[in-house]
Order: C-alpha cells, then structure tokens, then sequence
C-alpha cells in the first residue's frame, strides 16, 4: 500500500496544481493578448514606416538573385544594390515612356467601348427569348461614377497635399529598404536571430528561407506568366481586328498579376470591346482565345513556373485574393497569394513535409548543412 502512493503523486498532478498551472497558462494568454493589442497599437501610429518596410521586402525578394549575381563576381555589395535598384526603376521607367503616350490616349475610346459592349449585353438580357431585367446596370454605374467626382472626390481632395506626401515619403523610405536588404540582407537578418534564444534560431532560419525564396519565385514567376498571356492575347487581339488591342495588352499583363480573378476581369473587359467593336462573332473568337490561353497557362506555364512555388488549390487562391481586397484594398490583393503561399511553406515544415522546390526539397544540393547556407544566401 506505501508502494502505491509514490506512483500516484508522480503519474498526476493535484487538484491543486492543475488549477495553478491552468491560472498560468490563462495569464500567459492575457500576457500575450496585452502584448499584441499594444504591438497593433505601437504599428498603426508609424503605419507609414510599417508599410514601407513590408513593401520594401517584396522587390528586394524580386532581385535578391541579380544582387547576389553581381556580388559573386566580386561587385560591391553597396554598388551591386545600385546597380540593381536603378536598372529595375530604369526598365519600368523605359517601358512607362514607350507605352504611356498611346495607351492614355486611348483609354476614352477604352471606357467607351467597353460601356458599350455592357449596354449591348444588357439589351441582349432584356429583348432576349428569356427577358431579363436588371434595370440599367450602365446608367447605376455612370451615376456611382458621377456621384463620386461630386462629392467624394471634393472630400478626398482636401487632404490630396498630405497623401502625396506621404506617398513620396514611402516611396523613398521602401527604396532605402530595398537597397539595405540587397547590400546587407544576410547581416541584417543575423542581427534578428541574435535576439532570438538559441534552440528557436535553426527552425526560424530556416522557415524565413523557405519564404524568402517563395516570395522571390512567385514573383519572377507571375511576372513571366502574366508578359506571355499580355503578348499571346494582345497579337490575338491585333489578328482579329479588334481595336484598342495596346491598352487591352497591358491590362491583361496587369490582371496577370492577380492570379485567375485578374485574368477573368481582363479577358471579360476584351470580349466587351470586341462585342461592341467588330459584333458578336469576333466577341465569341476573343472569348475562345481568352480561354485557350488561360488553359494554356494553367496546364503548361504554372505547372512549370509556379506550381512548386505556390502549391495552392485553386479555391484557396481566389479566397485568399478576396480576404486581400477586403483587407487592404488592391494591394492586398498583390500581396495575398505569396503571403498565403509563405504559410503553407511555413506549415509544411512544421508538419516535416519535404517542399516542391527551393530551400529543403529534394532537387536541392547537400544536405542539411547546406540547405542552411542557401537559406542565409536567401536573405543577403
């Protein structure tokens, strides 16, 4: 019986201890709350810093690569940022000037006719076999329009001097962000794991390479796919006939950039102005070849390209742009498909899966070692 009662008090805790140590969990939790609710606090009131910082880190993962590209031949770390940074602004710049004059001068003769192939459908749905009435969808969005130059437009123009600013300061702060993180990433990166206790530094090195390397891929990824599906609708849109085919090139090439909503937003904008332009016909050729490269794109491009990077379900992707857009607007929606595709590369190795590709996946050279240093790589 004596034996008995030591077993017992080891195997399981008291009455009591279970209640203290649930009142230090509860503690802990508040602890945590109150520490979060101060951090959302503390972000807001230099939500300007913030957001630059975030966004600085996402065309520095663009052209990490290219830096590092220059520094192993023995190019500076500070000149190789430059180098980088200004034949990036350049090439936009350069593309800006080339594409600007002519697509702004049609964009009136885009709107126009993109309303008018709206009206068509909309006449279509009212005189069709099957009337339908959707009591003038053109003259509701004309007058939300019209309302807003009114009114809103006024309101926000009051406070128009003190958004440039802020849109200036931004823009030079994302800048230096990008240009330290591509001179000094790596030792930037060391710093922030310093802070961090010992057991925590390998597996938090190793998740920010894994991300580092998936925001990189995706974007150099997307911005290829979106440049094929631009050239391939827009020499189909000139083949036709169809008018307005510059602008109509960019915008998919914009869309592109937005997985699948931005594809279906673009190419429904290009039958429009086909059904208004050249007739129903034309409007049924555009919409095939909107088809035909949109599954081109999904059963050759991203299979190729971005498959491994993203390894999202389809669902997932267009739920995770729609919790981006009612977040942060359009930029949420950028931003919301290699956010989420960074988690599931977080999740995957918490739960030891092997990734598709990057840092950690079996096409990878070495062994773990190795795969370290390409994750340090990855942030200088």
């Amino acid at each position: 019986m004596s034996t008995s009662s030591p077993s017992t008090g080891a195997g399981a805790l008291s009455t009591s201890e279970r209640v203290i140590r649930s009142g230090r969990v509860a503690w802990a939790l508040i602890g945590l709350l109150l520490l979060l609710l101060a951090l959302s606090v503390v972000v807001q009131s230099i939500s300007l810093v913030v957001t630059a910082f975030v966004l600085g880190l996402f065309p520095a993962a663009l052209l990490a690569p290219a830096a590092e590209f220059l520094k192993r031949r023995r190019v500076p770390g500070a000149l190789a940022a430059v180098l980088v940074i200004v034949s990036f602004l350049g090439s936009i710049v350069l593309a800006a000037r080339l594409l600007y004059p002519r697509v702004a001068a049609e964009v009136p003769t885009l709107v126009e006719e993109a309303s008018e192939g709206l009206a068509s459908i909309e006449q279509f749905l009212s005189d069709g076999p099957l009337p339908v009435d959707i009591d003038g969808v053109q003259e509701q969005a004309r007058s939300a329009v019209e309302d807003f130059a009114a009114d809103g437009g006024l309101q926000q123009g009051l406070g128009a001097a003190v958004l440039v600013v802020d849109f200036l300061t931004a823009v030079v702060l994302m800048l230096v962000v990008v240009f330290f993180v591509l001179k000094d990433g790596g030792r930037l990166w060391r710093g922030v794991a310093d802070l961090l206790p010992g057991r925590y530094r390998g597996p938090v090195d190793k998740a920010a390479g894994r991300v580092w390397w998936t925001l990189g891929a995706y974007f150099r990824g997307q911005l290829f796919v979106a440049l094929v599906d631009a050239v391939l609708i827009g020499l189909g849109l000139w083949l036709l006939g169809v008018p307005l085919a510059l602008p109509l090139a960019v915008l998919v090439f914009v869309g592109g950039l937005f997985p699948i909503v931005g594809a279906f937003v673009t190419g429904l904008l290009a039958v429009l102005v086909a059904l208004a332009s050249e007739g129903l016909t034309t409007a049924l050729l555009v919409l095939g070849l909107v088809v035909l490269v949109q599954q081109a794109e999904s059963n050759l491009l991203e299979p190729l390209i971005l498959s491994k990077v993203i390894a999202l379900h389809p669902l997932v992707i267009i739920l995770a742009i729609t919790a981006g857009v009612l977040s942060f607007g359009i930029l949420g929606a950028f931003l919301a498909v290699p956010l989420a595709a960074s988690v599931a590369r977080i999740v995957d190795m918490v739960r030891g899966r092997t990734p598709a590709a990057g840092p950690g996946s079996e096409q990878a050279d070495g062994g773990e070692g190795e795969d370290e240093d390409e994750d340090s790589r990855a942030t200088a």
